[in-house]
This record gives structure tokens, C-alpha cells and sequence, in this order.
């Protein structure tokens, strides 16, 4: 098969799928099947990769942690990474290299959370209990005396989905070509679906990659542009796998510009690859070191401010019926939401979401992260700072896969794999290549330097 692109400016595709028809609900704050008026998001698939399931349409460090050490992780709230001008525009400053256990951390914390939320995916109700029975069951039994304690007590790994194989379709790309590269980049994408097609794909993102799997495909973006009779897919495809980017590129313009690039591959609406560029930008900050809690938030909103003030984004969100700047406001709300002293989880899903929409599931991924640095007495407090985002996630039901694998690298990134437990890991399948990969995206970023 042939791919070529058009080389106007370098643009590239992106994932989940735009919805179509079944979509015209809107938000059950219990629920999942959240609604935008209108085309954009795809139907995804529920039940564990490789069964057929139902169909859902709806709205997915440093070597040594910060301040205050697991013991006190309270005090994560302090030192986050500084990210450069607030207006959003110019380069960054030179800055400390992240560590190895930073991307490690990042591409263990998207797998967990991927692997573990799909088990729950599509419930509008996850009960705390059953969620924590389940973890539990993941560690192994006491070592007997003289013996070694076993990494998982699974028999069998817990599979990953849709999310981790475009993840890793991303990462191998970046690998291979040393820089984005949007031809082969939509070239694995279709070619991981025809290999594995039951990860519970959307059905509209596999209508991209049957058009990208044919000889007459001569620019790789076109498919996803005609989705949904011109406007493009809004979900959250292009945000679930986007983590690679940042773990390529350490200039934050580079950042946006490819984690757009590579969304629009499968969601050409703005609403849609605008959460891949939020996404990026989380993931981007946390690997960084220097700022407080409340400043990783106000760069997002400084930053995502100036990304959808384009003529594009304004259009879309109006066509859409929402508002202007709406990823910029849902962060403004996730401010106000870090005020208080306590949000239920009914509030979290009215204004930030669970769905499969981009502008339903980004900010609720960050919301989880941020939340999740102070101790939560619903979360037993032997579970750590990365953990508990990845509960936190999976307890809103939902695309909890997906927010939980957003949330898992943003947290990933910014704790490193210190505060990945081993029987976690060794659930998920492919943990070992994950690691492997991370290594390989490392000396990389550090060539580019």
C-alpha cells in the first residue's frame, strides 16, 4: 500500500472517533452516556478487549519524588515544572533534564491505567469497594520465610486496549523515524488495527483506517477531515495516545504543534484535537520541576487560552453549541473545584465529564491528578499518590480506560516510576516492552536537546 501526504503545512491524524447519530443526549451526571449535540465521537466498544461488548456512544521524575517523599505526599502539591511564558507563546528557557524515571513513570502510569480502568469501562456507577476488592486481588500472597514474594498474583495479564496499541503505534513512529513523521505514523495505525482489531476500537476511527489501508490513500489526513460530513471527530483519541509527544519534544511549541499534528490523523474538530493538545501540555509540565500545583494550572490556562483563540476553535465550539474557550473554562473550574474542601463526585461528572468526548474526559483527567496529590479518606492511605489518581479515575465510571490511562501518564510523569507498585505493573500485559520503550524515548529526548 502506498501513503503519502499533501505537504501543505506538515499535519498529522488522530484516534478516537468522532459520534454520530446515537449522540444527541446530554450530560446524566450519574451516567455515562453523556451527549453533544451533533457529529463528533465515536462508538466505542464495551467489555474486555477482544469480545464484541455493547456499543456506547457518549461523550479517554525525577529519580527521587517531591518534597515531602512518599510519606508526605501532601506535599506534592509544591514543585511541578516550570513551563515557560505564560502568554503561551515564544520558547522555553533552558531547563533541567527530566530523569529516566520520569518516562518510565509516564508510559507505566498510561498502561495501569488503561489495563486496570478497562476491566470497569462503560459502568455509570463503580462502587469504591468492589474497585478496591479487586486491587487487592492483584497483590501476591506473603512471601514464606526464605522465599520471594511474587510480582502479581494474576495468573493472567490484564489485556490493554484501543489506548495503549495507538500509544505505542505513536512511540514506535518517533522511535523509528526520530521525529514526527505523519505518513508512518498513520501507516501504524492502521496497520496495529488490521493486526489487532478486537482492543475495542471505536467504529468511526475504523472507517479512518480502512480509508488509510487502501492504495488510493494519497493524503493521510483526508479520512479523518470527512468524518462526519466534513466536521471532523471530537473524542478522545487523539488525547489517549498523545503522551509520546511530549516525551519526544521538550519545546513546548513543538509539543503543540505535533500533539495537534498527530490527533488530526483521526479527529479533525478542533474540540477534539485541542484535548490532545492539553493532554500533551499536562504531560509536558509534570515532567518538569519548579512550580505549585495552582501555576501547573494556570499555565494550562494560559497556554490552552491562546490555542483556542484560532478562527477554527471559535467555529467549532459555536457549531457545537458550547461556548467559546471551553477547555480554558472547564480548567477554570477544576480551579475552583481545588478550593474546596471537598467536590462530590456528581459535581466532578456535571461539569467535567466521564465521557468519550475530548472536552468530557481531558479535564477530568487533570482534575484526577491534581485532586489525587492530597490524601483522599475514601482512598486507603496505603496507596500512593499515583495510585490513587488511577481509583480516582476508575470511580467515575465512565471511558474510565481512558481518563484513567490521560490521568496515569500525567501522574506517571510527574511521581516516575517510584510510585509504580510491581504487582500492578506485572498485571498488565506488555509491561516489560513498555519499559523497553520508555528507555529507547529517553535517549531520544535527550539527543534533541
Amino acid at each position: 500500500m502506498m501513503f503519502t501526504a499533501s505537504r501543505a503545512p506538515r499535519r498529522f491524524i488522530n484516534n478516537k472517533g468522532p459520534v454520530p447519530s446515537c449522540l444527541p443526549r446530554r450530560l446524566n451526571p450519574a451516567g455515562f452516556q453523556e451527549g453533544f449535540k451533533g457529529a463528533g465521537l465515536c462508538c466505542r466498544r464495551l467489555g474486555p478487549p477482544g469480545r464484541q461488548g455493547a456499543a456506547l456512544c457518549a461523550e479517554p521524575l525525577r529519580p527521587t519524588l517531591p518534597p515531602g517523599g512518599p510519606g508526605e505526599e501532601g506535599a506534592a502539591r509544591g514543585k511541578m515544572a516550570a513551563a515557560g511564558p505564560a502568554s503561551g507563546a515564544g520558547r522555553l528557557p533552558a531547563r533541567p533534564r527530566p530523569g529516566l524515571a520520569r518516562f518510565r513513570g509516564c508510559l507505566a502510569g498510561a498502561l495501569l491505567g488503561d489495563c486496570l480502568g478497562a476491566v470497569f469501562e462503560g459502568r455509570s456507577v463503580v462502587k469504591l469497594p468492589e474497585l478496591l476488592s479487586f486491587l487487592k486481588g492483584l497483590e501476591p500472597a506473603p512471601p514464606e520465610e526464605g522465599g520471594e514474594a511474587a510480582g502479581s498474583a494474576r495468573g493472567e495479564s490484564l489485556p490493554y486496549t484501543d489506548d495503549t496499541a495507538m500509544s505505542r503505534s505513536v512511540v514506535q513512529s518517533l522511535l523509528a523515524k526520530q521525529e514526527f513523521d505523519e505518513v508512518d505514523m498513520a501507516k501504524r495505525f492502521a496497520e496495529e488495527y488490521k493486526k489487532e482489531p478486537n482492543r475495542g476500537y471505536g467504529m468511526a476511527v475504523v472507517n479512518v483506517f480502512k480509508k488509510l489501508l487502501s492504495p488510493k490513500c494519497s493524503d493521510v489526513f483526508e479520512p479523518a477531515r470527512a468524518q462526519f460530513n466534513g466536521k471532523g471527530s471530537y473524542g478522545n483519541g487523539g488525547a489517549m495516545r498523545v503522551a509520546g509527544i511530549p516525551l519526544v519534544y521538550s519545546d513546548i511549541q513543538d509539543v503543540k504543534k505535533f500533539a495537534k499534528l498527530s490527533a488530526e490523523l483521526t479527529h479533525a474538530n478542533s474540540l477534539g484535537y485541542n484535548g490532545a493538545i492539553l493532554q500533551a501540555l499536562a504531560v509536558h509540565l509534570a515532567l518538569q520541576e519548579g512550580l505549585s500545583r495552582e501555576t501547573f494550572l494556570e499555565q494550562l490556562i494560559s497556554h490552552m487560552e491562546h490555542v483556542e483563540a484560532d478562527d477554527k476553535s471559535l467555529s467549532d465550539a459555536r457549531a457545537l453549541g458550547f461556548e467559546d474557550l471551553p477547555f480554558s473554562r472547564r480548567l477554570k473550574k477544576i480551579k475552583e473545584f481545588l478550593e474546596l474542601s471537598s467536590v462530590p463526585k456528581a459535581d466532578v461528572l456535571f461539569e467535567l465529564g466521564n465521557g468519550i468526548a475530548a472536552l468530557r474526559s481531558v479535564p477530568t483527567a487533570i482534575y484526577s491528578f491534581l485532586r489525587c496529590m492530597d490524601a483522599d479518606p475514601d482512598i486507603p492511605e496505603h496507596y500512593n499518590a499515583l495510585q490513587r489518581t488511577i481509583i480516582y479515575c476508575i470511580s467515575l465510571g465512565g471511558d474510565t480506560d481512558t481518563i484513567a490511562t490521560m490521568a496515569g501518564a500525567i501522574a506517571g510523569a510527574y511521581y516516575g516510576e517510584e510510585q509504580v507498585p510491581p504487582s500492578w505493573e506485572q498485571s498488565c500485559e506488555a509491561f516489560q516492552e513498555t519499559q523497553r520503550m520508555a528507555k529507547s524515548l529517553y535517549e531520544l529526548y535527550c539527543q534533541r536537546l
